[in-house]
């Protein structure tokens, strides 16, 4: 399968337990990149058959897509 990087939002209630939610990401398969606690983001890339389960975690608000900008060139 391929993998895939997302962004986690954690939920608002969660907030002082984001170290929890964290880690219950990375027990779901989460490679996570970058953490930004302040503002209750999760950067990091997983198994895209391990989406589901991340998606489960208690305290994750949305997981979202990387969105990937491209330039076309033109001739």
């Amino acid at each position: 399968m391929a993998r895939i990087r997302l962004t986690i939002l954690v939920r608002e209630a969660w907030r002082d337990r984001y170290p929890l939610v964290v880690e219950h990401c990375r027990q779901a398969g989460l490679t996570v990149e970058r953490e930004l606690v302040a503002v209750g983001v999760i950067a990091g890339s997983i198994e895209e058959d391990l989406l589901t389960a991340l998606m489960g975690v208690e305290g994750v608000s949305a997981v979202e897509p990387e969105r990937i900008n491209r330039t076309l060139g033109h001739s």
